[in-house]
């Protein structure tokens, strides 16, 4: 065996038992499964290998004397022997897909549940087509190697050694065929398999960025009609398809290649059989049972080859998946519990930032020292220009995100030691592009708080003044939603975010630029509610409309990552400062159109 050959197939089995020890865990919660569907395999193993023995003696000693006696006892013992291999293949199919589906569930749950725990860092490193591949694509390239192969190792190798010992049982002179066709087999499957491997990790890594780019684009699709970007997307995507293509084209010559090869192969061993077995009989060194049973082992020989063959070309594109998932499961989230976390806790709203510095990129320092300190029941608006950090804020008091240096606190305590779960129950948060979910009306209301009562969420709207918009709907809170409301204004989606965040009662509100897509009658319509329900409560805004912050206990304004100006709207105006120039300038990200 060549050096190349002996690393191929070196590497092969490195590559096996990493992706072994990785899925072991989901295996072994499986084992008792797992042990009867061996008990079958074997069973079944053993009923193949017996056949062409009980073929052998029943040419030999029934038909070629004419043994009446004999055959029809061989005849029932084949029959036996075919029941038992029916049942036993049967069952063991059976429980090899439902384990293999067991695994994949198990799989598919954790994946999804991880990356619901991941911190924010994990999204703005990975674009959403990236991610769904994981979901979709790679763990349906794992599924195709656990509902195939998830026996076939250790049983077709078994498998492999029995028909072998057979052979050599029966005649060793025929067996020399052996030598011909095992030799050549190993050579074709380690040969091309360090290939294979290579082409079918490029082609998860290309798909990837097809769906990525897919992704981007059918969200964006009003954007790029907008701006006639409909050329550029052809153009940038026949890029990424043609990558893939590209690499499909390594790929699949190779698959077909060795599959032409390995059937050669068989056909050619049948031809050696019956030419040494002719000569063999004519000169009376073996009988034509032998020859028959001869033929029928190198048919069932290369029957596990050709499954591990394929478990091996399916292994070199599940591991390449295996690798993309668990990635993702070894990824560690950036917020995290302390062990001793407050669990059982009522927040007062008072809110302190400790000279807060925070970057996303070490180079690039979002905020460089911010301080204040918010009462519980003000309200509170950040201003500032685009990048100046004002998200950034809001997104460190959701936890979102953690300091880089300084301290958040929240009534006096860190805000690292509250228990997470249970301190975002008692916040809200609008974004300025609401996510509307499939569903009714009343379930997008009632993700905040599920299980909440239709009229719990009938009195939450009817305070903001939206419930007669609703029953306006075509089935009034039971309306389906679009996808991503399409069938619904981006007013009407910014006003169910509003009443899903006014549900959950929360001691801290945060309005991240939420009313930036609300036209000036919807706008009107929300600031009374707006201002009832902000009473008692710390509220953080963010806005483009001076309307929505005027009134704000204090106003800071935000400068390259630092507070230039603190103080009320009348303060600010007579201070004749940055907040100021806003107002002359209307400088994009603060609208004051409505003063």
């Amino acid at each position: 065996m060549s050096n190349n050959i002996k690393q191929a197939a070196k590497n092969s089995d490195k590559s096996a038992l990493k992706l072994l020890s990785r899925l072991f865990p989901y295996i072994k919660t499986n084992s008792g499964g797992i042990a009867v569907m061996y008990f079958f395999s074997l069973a079944n193993v053993a009923a193949t290998i017996a056949l062409p023995f009980l073929i052998q003696k029943g040419i030999d000693y029934g038909i070629a004397p004419k043994n009446i006696d004999y055959l029809i006892k061989i005849s029932v013992i084949t029959a036996v022997v075919l029941t038992l291999q029916f049942f036993s293949f049967r069952y063991q199919g059976k429980l090899m897909m439902k384990i293999g589906n067991v695994i994949l569930y198990s799989i598919r749950r954790d994946l999804f549940n991880h990356i619901q725990r991941l911190s924010f860092r994990f999204f703005d490193k990975n674009k959403t087509g990236n991610i769904m591949t994981r979901l979709t694509v790679d763990v349906q390239v794992l599924e195709e190697l656990l509902m195939t192969g998830l026996d076939t190792v250790l049983v077709d190798v078994i498998m492999i050694v029995g028909i072998i010992g057979a052979m050599l049982l029966l005649d060793l002179k025929l067996s020399l065929v052996l030598l011909f066709v095992l030799p050549l087999l190993v050579m074709i499957v380690f040969g091309l398999q360090s290939k294979i491997v290579r082409a079918a990790r490029g082609i998860q890594g290309r798909l990837s960025s097809v769906n990525a780019f897919l992704n981007e684009s059918l969200s964006g699709v009003m954007v790029t009609r907008s701006f006639a970007r409909e050329e550029r997307n052809i153009q940038l995507f026949e890029n990424y398809n043609r990558s893939y293509y590209q690499n499909t084209r390594r790929f699949y010559p190779l698959h077909a290649y060795f599959w032409q090869s390995v059937i050669m192969l068989n056909t050619a061993s049948t031809g050696l059989v019956i030419i040494g077995g002719g000569l063999l009989i004519k000169n009376g060194q073996v009988t034509l049972g032998v020859v028959a049973a001869f033929l029928t082992y190198v048919t069932q020989l290369f029957q596990p080859m050709q499954k591990i063959s394929n478990m091996l070309n399916q292994l070199s594109r599940a591991y390449a998946s295996c690798e993309r998932i668990f990635a993702v499961l070894d990824e560690k989230p950036d917020i995290v519990e302390v062990d001793d976390a407050l669990k059982d806790f009522k927040l007062t709203g008072d809110v302190s930032f400790r000279d807060v510095k925070f970057h996303y990129n070490p180079e690039e320092p979002i905020l460089k020292g911010i301080s204040f300190d918010a009462k519980a029941g003000e309200t509170v608006a950040i201003v500032g220009h685009t990048g100046s950090g004002k998200s950034t804020i809001v997104h460190l008091i959701s936890r979102f995100y953690d300091v880089t240096d300084g301290a958040v606190l929240i009534g006096s305590r860190d805000i690292r030691n509250y228990g997470i779960a249970e301190y975002r129950r008692q916040t809200a948060v609008v974004m300025q592009e609401p996510q509307i979910f499939s569903g009714s009306v009343y379930d997008n209301i009632s993700f905040s708080v599920p299980g909440a009562t239709h009229d719990e969420v009938i009195s939450v709207c009817k305070v903001l003044g939206i419930h007669d918009m609703i029953t306006g709907f075509p089935q009034g809170y039971d309306t389906p939603m679009g996808e991503r409301g399409a069938n619904i204004s981006i007013g009407q989606k910014q006003l169910l975010a509003f009443a899903r965040a006014m549900l959950r009662n929360p001691r801290i509100l945060i309005l991240d630029e939420a009313s930036a897509y609300l036209d000036t009658r919807t706008e009107t319509m929300v600031q009374a509610a707006l201002s009832k329900i902000m009473e008692g409560r710390t509220t953080f805004v963010i806005a483009h409309r001076l309307s929505t912050i005027r009134n704000a206990d204090t106003i800071y304004v935000l400068d390259q990552g630092n507070i230039a100006e603190s103080g009320t709207h009348a303060q600010l105006v007579n201070r004749n400062g940055i907040y100021m120039s806003f107002l002359k300038q209307n400088l994009p990200g603060f609208d004051s159109d409505s003063d």
